[in-house]
């Protein structure tokens, strides 16, 4: 037999090792994910607080559910897209909200078609006066590296970029969003109660998908040594 020239063993050893490191990492992502699934369960299930009461803290309220109390700002509505809702493709509507103190935040109302982007489609939905709002808060927003930047020709966004939005807005928001519950607004749009994400933790399959393909590699190692020695 061919005994295995270096190229072949530092290849095998390289895989062996990336593929180690891969399945480590994917460990690590598992009890990162899973602390987070604990804290994210934790904390919707914990009762409401009104939110107006805790505005210089936002942060500790992360994931948890709240009330606000306000009247909508309309007219400063933005659009997150791509977002779907029972296999159609739509977005989902952010407006400010302003609270009686004069502060305002960011509220998910729901999911819309792409057909019914323009308020004037739902203006049963564009509510007037005081609303009481329930939902989860949520104050912790990362980019993908992915992710495109704001489409300023079309007014989309494709992340929760709240500064982005405040700014463009001329109105100032704090870095939150409650995403409102499912109750249904006059016309049926938006479609509420569809924001929250829900988190897939796969990492133990990926993890030992990882450490089986190291055990090839180690045994594609072995074979080539044991060929080696036999020669």
């Amino acid at each position: 037999m061919r005994r295995p020239g270096l190229p072949a063993i530092v290849l095998t050893l390289s895989a062996l090792l990336l593929a180690l490191s891969l399945g480590t990492w994917q460990l690590q992502r598992l009890a990162w994910k899973r602390d987070l699934i604990a804290h994210m369960q934790t904390g919707q299930a914990a009762p409401p607080v009104p939110l107006a009461m805790h505005m210089d803290d936002l942060a500790a309220l992360n994931h948890r559910p709240v009330t606000v109390r306000g009247e909508f700002l309309h007219g400063l509505e933005a659009h997150i897209t791509p977002r779907s809702h029972q296999g159609r493709t739509g977005l989902h509507v952010l407006t400010p909200l302003r609270l009686s103190d004069g502060a305002t935040v960011l509220i998910n109302r729901g999911w819309v078609p792409n057909d019914r982007r323009d308020p004037a489609d739902r203006a049963p939905g564009q509510v007037a006066g005081e609303v009481t709002i329930k939902g989860i808060l949520r104050t912790e927003f990362t980019k993908n590296t992915w992710t495109p930047e704001h489409d300023r020709g079309a007014e989309l966004w494709f992340w929760y970029d709240v500064a982005g939005i405040a700014k463009a807005r001329g109105v100032n928001l704090p870095t939150a969003v409650v995403l409102a519950d499912a109750r249904p607004n006059p016309g049926g749009l938006p479609i509420g109660g569809v924001a929250q994400p829900a988190l897939v933790n796969n990492h133990l399959e990926y993890a030992l998908t990882w450490f089986a393909l190291a055990l090839v590699a180690a045994v594609i190692f072995l074979v080539a040594h044991r060929r080696k020695d036999a020669t």
